[in-house]
């Protein structure tokens, strides 16, 4: 009995550091903190901001300024494997950016902030900061 109430509580532990360990830690909204680009820093605007809300497969990506009603300016879906974030813009306001365009990050969370790191694919190099806000 013993043996079988210790194999039961080691499956348990097993499933929920599998599952813990799986968590989505992007899900939620993040607002943009500066970044490098092309080896030149950039600091986040004081006149606006930029958000993007990560959901469980998608994202849509804001521009927040003043009053004014949040602007959707980008948005589509991403996948996350091990530390890469996949990211496929389905929608564009900018035609630079057409839809279906993939972009590849290795990124990494700590605590309530991100970075992502990656290139373009006009071959610039980004190093970007975004803060959870929610």
């Amino acid at each position: 009995m013993k043996n079988l109430l210790f194999k039961s509580s080691l499956t348990v532990l097993c499933l929920t550091l599998f599952f813990g360990c799986s968590v989505n830690q992007l899900k939620g909204t993040w607002q943009y903190d500066g970044g490098i680009y092309n080896g030149k820093e950039q600091k986040a605007s004081p006149e606006f901001q930029m958000q993007r809300i990560y959901s469980a497969d998608t994202y849509e990506a804001f521009v927040l300024e003043g009053d004014a009603k949040p602007e959707l300016y980008n948005s589509g879906v991403y996948e996350i494997k091990g530390d890469s974030l996949r990211i496929t813009s389905k929608f564009s306001s900018q035609p630079s950016q057409n839809t279906d365009v993939t972009i590849s990050y290795k990124f990494k969370i700590d605590k309530d902030r991100l970075t992502t790191n990656g290139v373009l694919p006009n071959g610039m190099v980004v190093e970007e900061y975004w803060k959870r806000v929610k």
